[in-house]
């Protein structure tokens, strides 16, 4: 039959057609990598061809649209999944996680290899560490460990040794490298410092990036995880070899497992526009995304950006001063983006602390962007607004900015933030007001700093709290969210916020990213612990399986 369907699946769609709700349909028929109808059973009976796969679910499961994490690093994760983990380990912990993978790599005739990780915080080690300690570890290795926020990175002698950071250096880089009492480098580095010691740690092979890409893909695709928007590393180059090109490349050969948006930092930013390369211009599942600047650092480093000063500053002195750092001031901020805007790359800026988010709303708002010939547009973004002041929360929908939030950092950061933000706190991730301005809000994870799983912090948007901790104290109950807005937040706005128009919803003409999950998740008020631990049973991308459970057998 001419125009057949290749898959028509008979059972609850949530289309998230409309303006809201989740858009119940009863069926939905894909040919090739589009959705052809949606609609009733009889709807779709006369796409049904003799070589048309036939799913028809049990009452207790539905469809619906894949899930783009609108925040991952996806290069980051590929790395860290290489590197020592640290998550959670006390100092001697972690200095005894650190000797033996030292030991076990002499064993192995490695005695002064790089040793790089990740996941080490401030508060579990109780204090800022240094690099003696390290040398104590792992004798004369270099070794470079990202703190759990990625927003400061421990560093060896060794280490300091070969980037060549001595107490010159230290002080010329201010607060962005710790310092003892004589000026020299402690071995701590911060935000944008972190990248001084970059240049003396061997690139990865290139055919372990796409295996490590590959793998980490299909762990996505089990979550319902279609694509992402990869914001870069935190110490990128100027070549953007494990960024933009990377990732276009595999396109270009057809081998993008899934969908990546990738942006450039302000390092790239000459290369980039040297390149042509421009916001929205896409080759198969690849699509270049914007600049990622930073106005200021983050709540586990303390180093966000505030209005008013930390109210634990006393007892616990934040990274910068006492209303925090200012990592890109407005005026840097603007110069970047207006250079950026002229060859038609949109900017996003991380904006942790309240002063910070109001600083890049006004920035941003002044921005105009010439939009390349043939490209999706982008919307300009702040990634996490994480601290919110309710005077700025109606300005992200009156203005056009995108909020792009991780609403599980709730769960993780919610402790830190009372202490260090005290009532202030009600104001974290405000996805009520700014769901009412009309704001459009992108969810993601801010993967590796917290995992790639999605679920959870959806689950967080409307608990406030920690799903599967029944009696954990909630945070900002007043800007809870229903499960359809926050199923928007997931599926649907990341697309919006970059143009995708065909992404994002089931309807006919639409790619067919959608996954077959468990319906109870998807109540009208359904059970964090549920929601949190939902699971699809199978997961497309443009129409292919790329992932099923070996019980699902429709």
């Amino acid at each position: 039959m001419t125009g057949a369907a290749d898959l028509v699946i008979v059972g609850r769609v949530a289309t998230l057609a409309g303006d809201s709700g989740l858009g119940w349909q009863g069926g939905i028929a894909i040919a090739g990598d589009r959705v052809v109808a949606v609609g009733g059973e009889s709807d779709l009976e006369d796409l049904i061809g003799p070589r048309t796969e036939r799913w028809r679910l049990d009452d207790d499961l539905a469809v619906m649209p894949g899930i783009t994490d609108a925040h991952l690093h996806l290069m980051t994760v590929i790395l860290a999944e290489t590197q020592i983990d640290l998550t959670g380990l006390d100092l001697p912990a972690t200095l005894a996680a650190i000797r033996a993978e030292h030991l076990a790599r002499e064993e192995k005739g490695d005695s002064d290899g790089w040793l790089l990780g990740h996941g080490w915080s401030v508060h579990h080690l109780g204090g800022w560490p240094d690099a003696d300690v390290l040398e104590r570890a792992a004798p004369g290795r270099p070794v470079a460990l990202y703190a759990h926020d990625h927003h400061s990175r421990w560093i060896s002698p060794t280490a300091i040794r070969l980037a060549e950071i001595d107490a010159e250096r230290g002080r010329a880089a201010g607060e962005l490298v710790r310092r003892d009492a004589e000026g020299a480098p402690s071995g701590v580095l911060h935000e944008g410092g972190s990248s001084l010691v970059d240049w003396v740690i061997p690139d990865p092979v290139h055919a372990d990036l796409v295996y490590g890409l590959r793998r980490v893909a299909g762990r996505l695709a089990a979550l319902g995880v279609t694509g992402c928007h990869d914001p870069g590393e935190l110490t990128s180059g100027v070549e953007m070899k494990r960024g933009p090109l990377f990732y276009r490349a595999l396109a270009e050969a057809d081998s993008l497992p899934l969908r990546v948006h990738a942006s450039v930092r302000a390092p790239e930013l000459s290369a980039a526009i040297e390149r042509g390369l421009a916001s929205g211009q896409s080759v198969g599942r690849f699509t270049m995304g914007w600049l990622k600047l930073f106005a200021d650092g983050s709540l586990g480093s303390r180093s966000a950006a505030l209005l008013e000063p930390y109210s634990d500053a006393d007892v616990n002195p934040p990274t910068g001063g006492v209303r925090g750092m200012v990592v890109t001031d407005a005026q840097r901020l603007a110069e970047l983006l207006r250079r950026a805007g002229e060859a038609g790359i949109v900017g996003q800026v991380h904006a942790i602390g309240d002063a910070a988010v109001r600083s890049a709303l006004e920035v941003l708002a002044g921005i105009s962007v010439r939009r390349a010939p043939g490209t999706n547009e982008l919307m300009p973004r702040i990634e996490h607004a994480q601290l919110v002041d309710p005077a700025d929360q109606p300005r992200f929908g009156a203005l056009g900015i995108a909020a792009s939030l991780q609403p599980v950092h709730l769960r993780s950061d919610a402790a830190q933030g009372r202490a260090a933000w005290a009532e202030r706190s009600e104001n974290t991730f405000p996805l009520r007001a700014l769901a009412e301005s009309g704001a459009v809000i992108a969810f993601g994870t801010d993967a590796p700093v917290e995992p790639f799983d999605p679920w959870p912090g959806i689950a967080v948007a409307l608990a406030r709290r920690d799903p599967f901790s029944p009696h954990d104290t909630e945070t900002g109950a007043a800007h809870a969210i229903d499960i359809a807005r926050a199923l928007r937040a997931a599926c649907l706005d990341p697309a919006i916020s970059a143009g995708q128009t065909d992404l994002g919803r089931l309807l006919a003409g639409h790619r067919a990213d959608l996954m077959v999950v468990k319906v109870a998740g998807l109540a009208d008020s359904p059970d964090p612990a549920v929601l949190g631990a939902t699971r699809p049973l199978a997961t497309l991308i443009d129409g292919q399986v790329v992932h099923r459970e070996p019980r699902f057998d429709p």
